[in-house]
C-alpha cells in the first residue's frame, strides 16, 4: 500500500510538472511567434495586395471596354433607343462580373442600371455626372450613393471625339469591408488607399466601422491620420511610385507603415501594421488559449486519473487476492491485521486445514481438488460478519480474523460452518458416488496490543495439529 501511495504522489508530481513546461513552452512559443509575426504579416501584403489590386484593376478593365465596345456606341448614337435593350445589355454585364453596371447617356439624357432602374441626368441627383463631366481625364474611381455607397468605375465614352456619357461597374463598399475584415482578423492591420491628391477613396477601418451600421461614408485626407505627419518625415522622398517601409511613432505608439503604388489608378495603398511590442494584444491572444490549455489539461487529468484508479484497483486486486478461491492472500491478510490493531482491542484467529486433501487430489484429480477449494472458500466467506476476514493461507490451508470475538464465540461460529461444509455432497466425473469433504480448525484468543500476527497463528496452530490428532473434523480452542 505504500507503494501505492507513492505511486499516486509521482504520479500527480509528473504531471503538474508537465503542465508547468507545457506552459511555459507555450508561453515563449507564443513570444518567438509575436516577434516573427511583423515579418510574417509583410510577407502577406504581396498576396493582400494581389488580390485587392485584381479586384480594382478588374472593374476598370472592364468599364473601359464597355466605353469602347462597338455595339454600345453605335446604339447609344442613334436618336431613339430601347430602354430595355440597354438594360439587357447593363444586366449581362453586371451577372457575368457580380457587380453593379450603369450608363449615363449624353444625347438621351438618361442613366440606366443593372437593377432595371432609370433616372433623367437633369435631376439634382446627377451632380457626379455634370462635375465629371467637366473634368479633361478619362476615367475616375469615386464613391457615390450615399444611401448605399458604392465604389464606382466611371469611363468616359467618346467617339470621333465627340462625348457621350459615362459608363462603367460599381462594387458594394460592403464586399470590400467583408475582405478587409478577414485580412484584419488574420494579421491585424489597417489598410488604407489615397488618391493623388492624398484624399482616402478607401479605408479597411472606416468600412469595418461603417458595416451594418446606416451606410455614410466621409472623404478623408491622408493628413487627417496620426501617424501620416511622422511617415513623411521619417522618408526624404514621398514619391508617389515608391514602395517604401518606414517605422514611425503616433499616437498609437510605434507602428510599421509600407507604402506601395497602384499605378493604373493613380492611387497608393497604405499598409499600418502594429509591432510586436504591442503586448496587450497578444495578452488577448494568450489568455484565451490559455485557458482552454487549461480546460483540456483538467479534462486529461481526470481521464488520467480515472485510468489510475482503474490500473491501481487492479493491481492491487492481482496482487492482493488469490487466484484461484478470490480470496484474501497472505499478503492483504498481514496488511489488515495491521489496521486492526488501531480499531480493535481483541480478535480470535482461526486456522482451517482440509482433511485429507492430498488424498482427494490423488483419488480424483487436481481439477477437482481446484473444485474443493472454491466450494470451501464459499463457505468460509459466506458465513462470517462483514469486519470479520478470511483468507487463502496456502495449499489447503485457510486462515479467519474474526475481530472483537472472543474463543467460544468463535467455536460456536466456526462449528456451523464445519458441519455446512460437512452436509455438502461432493461428485466427482470419475465416478457417480458422492462423497463428504470435512475441515479441521485451530483457535487462539488473543489481544491486538503489541501482539504478532506471527505469535497468534503459531498458537492457532497448535490447536489445529490437535483437532488433525483427535479424528479431524473437529474445532479446537488453544488454551495457555
Amino acid at each position: 500500500m505504500k507503494f501505492i501511495n507513492k505511486f499516486d504522489h509521482y504520479i500527480s508530481a509528473i504531471f503538474i510538472i508537465a503542465i508547468v513546461v507545457i506552459i511555459a513552452t507555450s508561453y515563449f512559443t507564443f513570444k518567438e511567434f509575436f516577434a516573427s509575426n511583423n515579418q510574417r504579416q509583410q510577407e502577406a501584403v504581396m498576396p493582400l495586395l494581389t488580390l485587392i489590386t485584381k479586384e480594382l484593376i478588374t472593374p476598370l478593365t472592364v468599364s473601359k471596354y464597355m466605353a469602347s465596345d462597338p455595339f454600345l456606341i453605335n446604339y447609344i448614337k442613334q436618336d431613339k433607343i430601347d430602354n430595355d435593350v440597354i438594360h439587357g445589355y447593363l444586366d449581362n454585364v453586371s451577372t457575368r462580373f457580380d457587380t453593379l453596371s450603369f450608363i449615363a447617356i449624353e444625347p438621351h439624357q438618361v442613366m440606366l442600371n443593372s437593377d432595371n432602374q432609370s433616372a433623367s441626368l437633369s435631376v439634382p441627383d446627377a451632380h457626379w455626372y455634370h462635375r465629371l463631366k467637366n473634368i479633361d481625364k478619362d476615367y475616375f474611381i469615386d464613391v457615390g450613393n450615399a444611401d448605399n455607397p458604392h465604389l464606382f468605375f466611371d469611363v468616359r465614352i467618346t467617339h470621333q471625339q465627340q462625348f457621350l456619357g459615362f459608363v462603367g461597374l460599381g462594387i458594394d463598399l460592403d464586399y470590400f469591408a467583408k475582405e478587409f475584415s478577414n485580412f484584419h482578423q488574420r494579421f491585424g492591420y489597417e489598410v488604407y488607399f489615397a488618391d493623388d491628391q492624398d484624399r482616402i477613396t478607401l479605408s479597411s477601418k472606416q468600412l469595418l466601422a461603417n458595416r451594418h451600421t446606416t451606410p455614410t461614408y466621409k472623404i478623408m485626407s491622408l493628413h487627417e491620420l496620426s501617424w501620416y505627419a511622422a511617415f513623411i518625415e521619417s522618408q526624404q522622398d514621398d514619391s508617389k511610385g515608391v514602395t517604401s517601409q518606414h517605422i514611425v511613432d503616433s499616437d498609437a505608439g510605434e507602428l510599421i507603415i509600407a507604402k506601395m503604388p497602384l499605378k493604373k489608378l493613380g492611387w497608393r495603398v497604405f499598409i499600418v501594421t502594429p509591432p510586436e511590442n504591442q503586448k496587450a494584444g497578444y495578452w488577448l491572444l494568450f489568455i484565451p488559449r490559455l485557458a482552454v490549455f487549461l480546460l483540456i489539461s483538467l479534462v486529461l487529468y481526470a481521464i488520467f486519473t480515472l485510468c489510475i484508479i482503474n490500473f491501481k484497483s487492479r493491481l492491487v486486486k492481482d496482487s492482493e487476492t488469490d487466484f484461484l478461491t478470490q480470496l484474501p492472500n497472505r499478503s492483504y491478510i498481514h496488511w489488515k491485521y495491521d489496521q486492526l490493531i488501531h480499531s480493535h482491542d481483541h480478535v480470535s484467529v482461526v486456522i482451517a486445514d482440509i482433511d485429507n486433501f492430498k488424498i482427494i487430489n490423488d483419488t480424483y484429480g487436481h481439477l477437482f481438488g481446484d473444485d474443493v477449494l472454491k466450494v470451501i472458500a464459499q463457505q468460509l466467506s459466506e458465513n462470517l460478519r462483514g469486519i470479520d476476514l478470511t483468507g487463502r493461507w496456502g495449499g489447503e490451508e485457510f486462515i479467519l480474523i474474526l475481530p472483537d470475538t472472543n474463543a467460544s464465540q468463535a467455536q460456536e461460529i466456526i462449528d456451523r460452518i464445519r458441519k455446512n461444509i460437512e452436509s455438502i455432497a461432493f461428485t466427482s466425473a470419475s465416478t457417480s458416488k458422492a462423497f463428504n469433504v470435512t475441515v479441521s480448525f485451530g483457535i487462539r484468543e488473543s489481544s491486538l496490543a503489541d501482539v504478532s500476527l506471527h505469535d497468534i497463528l503459531a498458537k492457532a496452530d497448535q490447536a489445529l495439529y490437535q483437532a488433525k490428532t483427535s479424528g479431524r473434523n473437529q474445532v479446537v480452542i488453544h488454551m495457555e
